[in-house]
C-alpha cells in the first residue's frame, strides 16, 4: 500500500488518499444524518407553512373544480347544493369541500387533509 506523507504544523502524517476520502464520505454522512428532519419536525413545518384559502361559493360545479396548483395550500369550498356531492377531502389532500358540515365534522376533514400531506410529504410526492 502506497502511503503519502504529508507536513502539518511540524508534524509528519501519513494519510492513503482513500481513507480520506473515506472519512470525507462518513463525516458528511453522519453530518447529513444529524440533520435529517425527525416526523414532529416535518408535522410541524408542514402544519406552519399550509395557508387556508377559502372558496365561500362554487362558480361551477364540484367535480369541475380546479385546485390552485400550489402545494402550500388548502382550499376549502363551501358547497351550497346537494348535487355536489357530501363534505369530503380530495384525495390529494388539497381540498376540502364542505356542505352543511358540523364543526365537528369540519375539524375531522381539516385534520384528514394534514394527514393526507405528511403521507405524501413521506413519500416524497
Amino acid at each position: 500500500m502506497k502511503t503519502r506523507s504529508i507536513g502539518f504544523k511540524g508534524d509528519l502524517v501519513s494519510v492513503h488518499p482513500l481513507y480520506s476520502l473515506a472519512g470525507a464520505v462518513a463525516a458528511l454522512t453522519l453530518s447529513l444524518a444529524a440533520h435529517a428532519e425527525t416526523e414532529a419536525e416535518r408535522r410541524t413545518r408542514i402544519l406552519q407553512e399550509t395557508k387556508m384559502n377559502v372558496v365561500p361559493e362554487l362558480t361551477v360545479p364540484a367535480s369541475e373544480f380546479k385546485d390552485d396548483g400550489d402545494p402550500t395550500t388548502i382550499e376549502i369550498v363551501f358547497v351550497t347544493k346537494k348535487s355536489d356531492g357530501p363534505s369530503r377531502v380530495s384525495e390529494d389532500g388539497e381540498v376540502i369541500f364542505l356542505y352543511k358540515a358540523s364543526d365537528k365534522t369540519q375539524q375531522k376533514l381539516i385534520a384528514r387533509a394534514f394527514e393526507i400531506r405528511l403521507a405524501r410529504s413521506e413519500s416524497g410526492t
